[in-house]
């Protein structure tokens, strides 16, 4: 049975993020549980809030209960896809299935769920995030019809400014108000390592 989270559902899927956490990589899902469950209590109000302006929800989060006990969950977002295209879309940020309930229609019913949500807003496609070495999660998508449309590759901000010669900004007003107090002084750190001079093209 699939259901629609709420706040109070949050707490009952912290073990399955870590899970997923544990079989993706910190690379690839970087934030633990109790994180991430904080920023998506964020997102649940901020969609409410757009709904009671009379708009459209922002966010969703998703999950299966057997037995009253979550064994899989899928979390979609409504994102503009840039100026080239007006449509919005839905994101299907991250899907997740208990090892012991695979192959067993969980993940496609979650998927289904995005559907409907796409159809809620008005979206007219819904794209999905799949690493690159998942092969087995590459081909369920493919099946389902879904194809690589970019390659979207990323890079820690420190390492680029090395790599281009961007001056740190030390700056009080500079953006780390969203940042824990570790994160800050490891960027911190980064931005004060010795650069190289920058690749020439």
């Amino acid at each position: 049975m699939v259901r629609v989270a709420t706040e109070d559902d949050l707490g009952s899927l912290g073990p399955l993020w870590d899970e997923c956490r544990a079989l993706a990589g910190a690379a690839v899902v970087a934030t633990r549980a109790a994180e991430i469950l904080d920023r998506v209590r964020d997102q649940l109000r901020a969609s409410q809030r757009a709904v009671e302006s009379g708009g459209h929800p922002t966010y969703r989060l998703v999950y299966v209960a057997a037995d009253d006990q979550p064994v899989g969950f899928a979390s979609f977002s409504v994102v503009e896809r840039g100026l080239a295209t007006p449509a919005s879309a839905v994101l299907v940020d991250v899907v997740h299935v208990d090892g012991g309930r695979r192959k067993s229609g969980v993940g496609t019913a979650l998927l289904r769920e995005a559907v409907v949500f796409a159809d809620e807003v008005g979206a007219g496609d819904v794209m999905v995030n799949v690493p690159p070495t998942a092969r087995d999660v590459n081909r369920f998508y493919a099946r389902l019809g879904f194809a690589p449309v970019v390659v979207r590759r990323t890079a820690p901000v420190g390492h680029l400014r090395r790599k281009l010669g961007v001056e740190p900004r030390l700056d009080a007003r500079d953006a780390t108000v969203d940042l824990t107090p570790v994160q800050r002084s490891l960027r911190r750190r980064a931005l004060l390592t010795p650069r190289r001079s920058p690749a020439r093209p």
